[in-house]
């Protein structure tokens, strides 16, 4: 993996973390649900090489293989935990149970394939699909 690659999955799990601290408040709207998802569609996007939809329907160890380093993979784990956590505050709860589940599948990926622990990824498996 090259170090731009590294930086850009960085920096790409570090802009979702700072999203997900500024949400909360008083239920979203239509328009804030949809301005929320495409933040995160377009940080998915980057991760996987504007293929993030694409990497959904493939089983979690054939997208973690596509998208290669764990870094890349526990970021676009975290990516579909936000998507869940917005699915979850507009009132779309199945929805954003399964996105959790798919989160949770990936973010096992990534703990596996890293050669050193990563708490995040930890505690986003520990609390099934959760941002903490």
């Amino acid at each position: 993996m090259s170090v731009y690659q590294r930086s850009t999955s960085a920096a790409a799990r570090s802009r979702l973390r700072e999203f997900i601290k500024a949400l909360g408040g008083a239920p979203p709207t239509p328009e804030d649900t949809r301005i929320r998802l495409e933040f995160v569609l377009k940080a998915r996007g980057e991760l996987a090489a504007g293929h993030g939809d694409m990497l959904r329907l493939l089983a979690p160890t054939a997208a973690a293989d596509i998208l290669g380093d764990p870094d890349r993979i526990a970021a676009y784990a975290e990516s579909l935990a936000a998507e869940a956590l917005i699915s979850d505050a507009a009132g779309q709860h199945e929805r954003a149970e399964a996105i959790r589940r798919h989160a949770v599948a990936i973010a096992r990926e990534a703990a596996r394939r890293s050669r050193v622990p990563d708490p995040e990824i930890d505690q986003l498996i520990a609390r099934d699909g959760r941002l903490g």
